[in-house]
C-alpha cells in the first residue's frame, strides 16, 4: 500500500536535511585534515614519524619527546613514536638514526652526554660525530645536575662528604645511567674537583642506577634535578647540592654548588633534537616551529616547567649546530683531563 502522498512530502525536508547535514559534516571532516600543518612545498608528515631517545625511559630526555610527541601527533594529525635506544651512552641511538633516510620520519632525542661529552670519551671510535654525523632541528629544555647521597653515608653538607670519600679512597661507588652519560662525567668530575676516588657503575638508565642508590649498594648519584628532587623530598637520599648559580623550587634545601664550597663544579644537561644527515632544511625548520609551539602547549610547558626545566627559545637549527658546537669545545677537554673512558 502506498504512503498518503502527506506523508511522503513531509519525509523528504527531513532526509534532505539529513544529507545536507552529513555532507557538512564530510566537508568539516576534510577541511580539519587539509588545515592541518605540513612542511612547506611538501606533504610532511604523510605517515608515522619515529623518536629515537638515546637514554633509557623515566629520564628527562624521555619525558621531554613524550610530551613534545604527544604534542605533535595531535597538531599535525600523525603519530610521532617514541623509541628508546639508550645503550653505548647514546652512540646507538645516534648509529640507529643515521642509517635511516634522511627525509625526517626517524628524529633523535639526545642530552649533554649523547651530543657533547662522548666526542671526548670516544675520539676516533665515535662512529657518528654530533656535528658531522647528523643534522640538528632545536633544543627543548636544560635541566640542572643535582648529588644525592645515601642517608646512612651520614653526611650533610659537602664538607663533611669529601672527608669521608678521602678518608676511604675507592671505596665507595656511585652510579650513573651509563657509561659516557651526564651522570657519569658529572660524578667523575666531582671526585677530580674534591681530590678524592669513587667507583663508577653504570646502568641502563637513571631509574635502574637509582635503584643500587635506594637500595646501600652505592653511595651517591649525580643526575637531573627532575628526577632526583622526589627522592630528596621524600628523604630517601639527601640532596647535598645542585650544580648551578641558583637553588632549584624542586629541591629549596639543596644549596648550589657555590653555596656548598664548590664553585667550580657547574653542569646543566639539555635535550636536543637532531635527524638523519642530509634532512632538508624545510623540513627541519619545520619541525622546529611545531615543536616551538608545542612547548608553549600549557600541558607540555607546565609539566616540563615543574620538572625543574628551563625552556629555551630561538634555538632554531643553526642556533642549535652552534650550541651543540660550543658545547663540546667546553667539555671535552673536561672528559680527557678527567681521564673517563669507556670500553
Amino acid at each position: 500500500m502506498m504512503a498518503p502522498s502527506g506523508v511522503m512530502d513531509s519525509a523528504l525536508p527531513r532526509r534532505r536535511g539529513r544529507v545536507i547535514a552529513l555532507a557538512a559534516a564530510l566537508l568539516a571532516l576534510c577541511g580539519a585534515a587539509q588545515a592541518q600543518p605540513r612542511a612547506p612545498g611538501t606533504e610532511y608528515p604523510s605517515r608515522p614519524v619515529r623518536i629515537v631517545v638515546a637514554l633509557a625511559p623515566g629520564g628527562n630526555a624521555d619525558i621531554n619527546a613524550r610530551l613534545v610527541a604527544g604534542a605533535l601527533s595531535q597538531r599535525l594529525g600523525q603519530q610521532f613514536v617514541v623509541e628508546n635506544r639508550p645503550s653505548g651512552g647514546g652512540t646507538v641511538a645516534f648509529e640507529t638514526v643515521a642509517q635511516t633516510a634522511p627525509d625526517g620520519y626517524t628524529l633523535l632525542v639526545g642530552a649533554l652526554g649523547s651530543h657533547a661529552l662522548n666526542v671526548g670519551l670516544y675520539g676516533e671510535r665515535l662512529r657518528v660525530h654530533p656535528l658531522t654525523g647528523v643534522d640538528h632541528i632545536t633544543i627543548s629544555s636544560h635541566s640542572a645536575i643535582a648529588l644525592a647521597v645515601h642517608p646512612a653515608l651520614g653526611v650533610r653538607g659537602l664538607a663533611e662528604f669529601r672527608a669521608l670519600l678521602a678518608a676511604n679512597p675507592g671505596k665507595y661507588d656511585f652510579g650513573s645511567s651509563g657509561n659516557g652519560t651526564t651522570g657519569h662525567i658529572a660524578g667523575v668530575l666531582l671526585m677530580q674537583l674534591l681530590g678524592t676516588q669513587a667507583q663508577h657503575v653504570p646502568y641502563r638508565g637513571s631509574a635502574a642506577a637509582f635503584q643500587d642508590l635506594l637500595a646501600g649498594r652505592t653511595a651517591f648519584q649525580a643526575d637531573t634535578i627532575s628526577f632526583l628532587a622526589p627522592h630528596i623530598a621524600s628523604g630517601a637520599v639527601v640532596g647535598l647540592l645542585i650544580a648551578t648559580p641558583e637553588r632549584s623550587p624542586m629541591a629549596p634545601g639543596a644549596p648550589t654548588a657555590a653555596e656548598a664550597g664548590l664553585p667550580a663544579y657547574g653542569v646543566t644537561t639539555w635535550t636536543p633534537w637532531s635527524a638523519t644527515l642530509g634532512t632538508p632544511l624545510p623540513i627541519r625548520q619545520f619541525l622546529y616551529g611545531q615543536i616551538a609551539a608545542a612547548l608553549q602547549q600549557p600541558e607540555v610547558r607546565d609539566r616540563l616547567l615543574t620538572l625543574g626545566n628551563t625552556i629555551p627559545e630561538g634555538m632554531d637549527p643553526e642556533r642549535t649546530r652552534a650550541f651543540i658546537a660550543s658545547e663540546i669545545e667546553r667539555w671535552t677537554p673536561v672528559v680527557r683531563a678527567s681521564g673517563a673512558r669507556v670500553d
